[in-house]
């Protein structure tokens, strides 16, 4: 059962950094956006940003699920733990 609270806490702290992730990268495009004058753009250099930043989002995006569909998976097995926790232990 301990090494499925520590999974579990892993688990939700690779969901929070992959949601941190998430906000820096918004908060890069936002800056990409203010950043960029009229008559001084770089529209490659934009453009090679922007999908950096697409590609960084979607890498953040997944490892969210990921670790959400671990964690989904930890509390389970929690779960069935306990119940065989509290079972007549018949072998002893």
């Amino acid at each position: 059962m301990l090494v499925s609270a520590i999974s579990s806490f892993r688990a939700i702290a690779m969901q929070h950094n992959a949601g941190m992730a998430m906000m820096q990268n918004n908060q890069n495009n936002l800056s990409m956006i203010r950043a960029s004058r009229a008559g001084e753009t770089s529209f490659n250099a934009l453009h090679q940003q922007d999908v950096k930043n697409s590609v960084s989002a979607a890498k953040s995006k997944f490892m969210y699920q990921v670790a959400s569909a671990w964690k989904k998976q930890c509390e389970a097995k929690m779960k069935q733990e306990m119940k065989q926790q509290h079972k007549l232990n018949t072998i002893a």
